[in-house]
């Protein structure tokens, strides 16, 4: 049995960010599993991301805000990678008991969410866009796809 590699995107609150990336992934490669979460409160769910997603043809069904301890349950996803997107979330990350099991990376974006003016954080999540699929590619390229024999 084939099994597909899988990252999970890790933010602060799982509002923005690391749903984009989530969403993005599964729709650049459908060999590969993507999945988000919170390293502190799931908050909820970005519209401004969501629309940026939308406007790119990226579909949205189905995100949703969730507690990176899901991931560190029996039973939960096998994951291959686990990328921090902004630099708190890194921090919190590392200090999860299950992490040092996992391929940890930090990615140091800037963190939208905490950006109080929805038209702002929209904009920001649209510069950041380019930068985002440039390093989901590289990664998974890099470090997820199997050397050809």
């Amino acid at each position: 049995m084939i099994t597909r590699p899988s990252i999970l995107f890790v933010c602060r609150d799982n509002a923005g960010l690391s749903l984009m990336a989530e969403a993005l992934t599964m729709h650049i490669y459908a060999r590969v599993r993507a999945f988000s979460a919170a390293t502190a409160l799931a908050g909820p769910v970005d519209g401004a991301a969501l629309d940026c997603l939308e406007r790119d043809g990226v579909a949205i069904d189905g995100l949703s805000s969730k507690p990176v301890e899901l991931f560190g349950l029996s039973g939960a996803p096998r994951v291959d990678a686990v990328v921090a997107l902004v630099p708190d979330a890194h921090r919190a990350a590392r200090r999860l008991p299950w992490m040092h099991l996992l391929r940890l990376r930090g990615w140091g974006f800037e963190d939208v969410a905490r950006l109080p003016d929805p038209q702002e954080r929209r904009r920001a999540y649209r510069r950041m866009m380019p930068e985002l699929r440039a390093a989901i590619c590289a990664l998974v390229e890099r470090d997820l796809t199997p050397a050809a024999a």
